[in-house]
């Protein structure tokens, strides 16, 4: 006749200490158990649950699954989620070189929770272990809190950890910024067509180093491109920074490069990359602040808007038509349109490209500036700023 196995209720930072003991795990129970034919008295302590922490059977590979799935479902690239109370960086769906546009922040104390953000598609979202999966084992009634004064407590505590990394990664970039040497050539900008260095530099690898910076104009982030094209945001290690595990933290969310500041510009002309602004800003005649990405475009409109309340903002966007035949999002087209839904006086220029000119790689204005020359982007935006005049024209008749 088969043994009955004795389960055990092992706490997650005490798993070790079981398995070496002899512990084996079922994986159709998903539960650990003491193999009959070992010394019962090793495993005392676990074989009846402790009612003095109510979250402490939870199962934390069930947590690291759920968490891996969510952070999926939004483009993460993650194979096993780290979930130690502290940011992580990760590639998603559509970063290319050494990008990481997605971020995450995960913990399995008492009851696991955590944080997602996408850069690229501009989800940003908390997450929580679902205990519905296991009603059984953990009834509704032992679900905490999330908007008791404790959790908020320590979300509050965790932004203040965060803001004070932010700040001393800015510093650290600064320095390193404030230090670095003056551009002369680079392969990336002649690749993108653009003949001048903008007043920018580079670091000791030659990478491209574009500021980031609020609307007050301090510099929290750099954007470093490389002479292929890479792009990644925030602090390159040296050796004794890895050795010692310093952590940095790197803001974007807000921030901008422009290379006049803000209060020079007669009107605001916002788009996605480095590339496209500067392909703009020579054609137009006027400077055009970088956001990054589609994802950031929103937390720089807000910030913009909310110091120079009157003057008029314009969004270039991309225009990601490959994605759409792929059943993706449009994401700098859909983007602009939910800013709009925000602040409807705000302009949206996008850039016209068939199915063919996408299969073949165009998306953005400097695209169609390096693959059918300025006269098709000057073309472009003419009828564009045509078409916006006959309508207001329009409005004002009726």
């Amino acid at each position: 006749m088969p043994r009955a196995r004795k389960y055990l209720y092992i706490p997650y930072n005490e798993r070790q200490e079981a398995k070496s003991l002899g512990a084996l795990w079922d994986n159709n129970e998903k539960k650990f158990f003491a193999p009959y034919y070992l010394d019962q008295s090793l495993f005392e302590k676990w074989f009846e649950k402790k009612q003095n922490n109510k979250y402490q059977s939870i199962d934390k590979d069930e947590a690291i699954m759920q968490f891996q799935n969510a952070l999926q479902a939004q483009g993460l690239i993650v194979d096993t989620p780290i979930m130690n109370g502290k940011i992580q960086r990760c590639k998603v769906y559509g970063d290319k070189g050494n990008e990481k546009s997605g971020a995450y922040l995960g913990y399995l104390d008492e009851y696991p929770a955590g944080f997602i953000q996408n850069y690229k598609t501009g989800y940003k979202q908390n997450w929580k272990y679902e205990l519905s999966q296991q009603p059984s084992m953990y009834p509704k009634q032992n679900q905490p809190n999330f908007n008791s004064k404790e959790n908020q407590e320590k979300q509050n505590h965790k932004n203040l950890e965060i803001l004070k990394l932010q700040i001393e990664t800015a510093k650290r970039l600064e320095e390193e910024y404030v230090n670095s040497k003056d551009v002369i050539s680079h392969k990336y900008l002649a690749k993108k067509g653009l003949n001048k260095n903008y007043n920018l530099k580079v670091d000791k690898f030659n990478n491209l180093l574009i500021p980031l910076k609020d609307t007050k104009g301090k510099l929290w982030s750099i954007q470093r491109i490389s002479e292929n094209g890479s792009k990644i945001i925030g602090v390159i290690k040296t050796k004794q920074e890895k050795e010692n595990n310093i952590e940095y933290s790197a803001r974007k969310k807000g921030c901008f490069y422009t290379q006049i500041p803000l209060k020079e510009h007669k009107e605001f002309f916002i788009c996605e990359g480095f590339a496209t602004a500067m392909t703009l800003q020579e054609i137009l005649k006027q400077p055009v602040i970088m956001a990054v990405d589609a994802g950031n475009i929103k937390s720089v409109v807000s910030n913009i808007r909310e110091d120079f309340p009157h003057k008029q903002i314009t969004i270039f966007t991309d225009n990601d038509i490959k994605a759409t035949l792929q059943n993706r999002k449009n994401i700098g087209v859909d983007v602009a349109k939910e800013v709009q839904q925000i602040f409807s006086d705000i302009k949206i220029v996008t850039p016209k490209i068939t199915e063919q000119e996408a299969q073949n790689g165009l998306s953005d204005f400097n695209d169609i500036f390096l693959f059918k020359g300025i006269q098709e982007v000057k073309k472009q935006l003419n009828q564009i700023i045509n078409e916006n005049t006959k309508e207001k024209n329009q409005d004002i008749e009726r």
